[in-house]
């Protein structure tokens, strides 16, 4: 088979295959001494070559078999030896920058105000172009084996990975003092049957996540203390380099990823229980900076809100973004008319008599409004309708979601529980 024919057939295979990324964890404990030395110089020989790479003439012609690149030392030049990484990591991050220089060429080209490529003090990623050449996954011993390294790396996660996934390429990143591979495969499409139901959002500080069937959600997951202290004593006035202040920083590094982690759990738990519950889901393309000028930065930092909208942009099935200057807030759904609210006043009323939360009606404004936009059909009403079934099904589906015991790994404040009420009305997620 040809070199063409192969490609051809490639492509065909991809048209019925969705792409997936798994990250995969180095076991650290695990690792000799002669492979945590190689990882380690994987990453400073790549930044000396990098640096190289940016520094030549000609980027697209720079020779990737060089066994010797010049570093600059203060103020003068010496010669390092590139013994662990290899010419193909070489070959692709001459390539990824040669790229990237394009990219910027083409948003210039566009109005936009671009930069130019910088030297770097670290790099956090090795490309690792080819399966079974540059890396190879060995899962029966749940290990992943790297060109240059004798021994292969333990990993945690593997079994993520489907046993029909066609891999691809992959990465290794150092995140935190940690390795991790972020691997690249192709899956099998699945027909998804998403129910033709219609929602809608109202975000907030108080109170994040505001459906229209009735149900609140409620997380927070603030900066804890001893983050807060890492960071002033980093920051300290007068404090020189030394080895003691980078293992602060790395220490940092590593509380920060957590705290990121756990937002991006609970954001990716909140999102696909709403895109595989329903086809239309309605809400306002906020405008986050002015949230974080009007002294809610702290709020919407221990939120992630941004991160669920520009998720649910991406991933919903038929997202209907609302216009951020509608009056969800202030508009009547009776008689059409707006009444301003003070913050602090949580019920809205009418001078025609209608009273509901806040919150709801907004939501419930919002997906009026939204559907008024997209479906061809007559306007509905849907704050007049029945929405205790809807409120107990998709209740269910939050619950075993968004589990217990993850909240209770999470320890934002006192408690790590659910607040159920009563009417299973609203769901708070305390940290």
């Amino acid at each position: 088979m040809t070199r063409l024919e192969t490609k051809q057939n490639t492509k065909k295979r991809r048209k019925t295959q969705t792409c997936k990324v798994y990250e995969v964890k180095v076991n650290k404990s695990k690792l000799s001494k002669h492979s945590k030395k190689h990882l380690k110089s994987l990453f400073l020989e790549g930044k000396w070559l990098y640096n190289s790479i940016l520094s030549s003439s000609d980027i697209k012609t720079y020779d990737t078999k060089i066994k010797e690149v010049s570093v600059k030392v203060q103020d003068t030049f010496e010669t390092r030896k590139l013994s662990h990484i290899s010419s193909q990591m070489k070959q692709t991050i001459r390539d990824r920058t040669f790229q990237n220089i394009l990219n910027l060429n083409k948003a210039k080209k566009k109005g936009l105000k671009t930069g130019r490529l910088k030297f770097k003090s670290y790099i956090n990623c090795i490309p690792l172009n080819q399966y079974n050449i540059t890396y190879k996954i060995l899962k029966a011993s749940n290990s992943v084996k790297i060109q240059g390294l004798k021994k292969s790396v333990k990993v945690h996660g593997l079994q993520q990975i489907p046993k029909d996934a066609e891999l691809a390429n992959a990465n290794l990143i150092e995140k935190g003092g940690d390795y991790y591979f972020k691997i690249t495969a192709f899956v099998s499409k699945v027909k998804k049957n998403i129910p033709n139901k219609s929602i809608g959002i109202d975000f907030g500080c108080e109170t994040q996540l505001t459906l229209s069937n009735g149900i609140k959600l409620k997380y927070e997951l603030p900066v804890p203390r001893t983050l807060k202290k890492l960071d002033r004593k980093i920051m300290k006035k007068n404090r020189k380099r030394s080895n003691n202040k980078l293992k602060d920083q790395a220490k940092r590094r590593k509380l920060y990823n957590k705290l990121n982690n756990k937002k991006q759990d609970i954001k990716n738990k909140i999102v696909s229980c709403l895109v595989n519950n329903y086809k239309y889901i309605s809400f306002q393309d906020e405008n986050i900076r002015a949230w974080r000028a009007g002294k809610h930065g702290k709020k919407i930092q221990n939120t992630a809100i941004g991160g669920i909208i520009s998720a649910l942009k991406k991933k919903a099935h038929t997202p209907v973004v609302v216009n951020k200057f509608f009056p969800s807030t202030q508009l009547c759904p009776v008689c059409n008319t707006k009444n301003k609210l003070p913050v602090w006043q949580r019920t809205y009323k009418c001078s025609c008599g209608y009273t509901e939360d806040r919150d709801l009606k907004s939501a419930q404004c919002i997906e009026t409004e939204g559907l008024q936009n997209t479906i061809s059909t007559e306007r509905r009403n849907t704050m007049l309708r029945d929405t205790e079934s809807s409120v107990s099904k998709i209740f269910s589906n939050l619950e075993n979601i968004l589990d217990v015991s993850f909240c209770r790994k999470t320890q934002l404040h006192q408690s790590s529980h659910y607040l159920v009420e009563k009417e299973l009305r609203s769901l708070t997620l305390y940290g």
